[in-house]
């Protein structure tokens, strides 16, 4: 995906699952609609300190 300015973000959520193994998942997930009008969910994994698109 192209790089594209946020106008607004519609929801933020955090998981954190699996702590409890080797692979832990610490993540922030946000909704977001970009300047284009495209809704699309994109999270930033803690543990990695990278972003990622979500993909259904």
């Amino acid at each position: 995906m192209n790089r594209q300015l946020v106008a607004v973000v519609r929801e933020e959520w955090r998981v954190v699952d699996r702590w409890w193994t080797e692979e832990p998942v610490d993540r922030r997930y946000f909704d977001v609609v970009l300047e284009s009008g495209q809704n699309v969910c994109v999270y930033r994994d803690q543990e990695a300190s990278s972003w990622f698109t979500q993909n259904a």
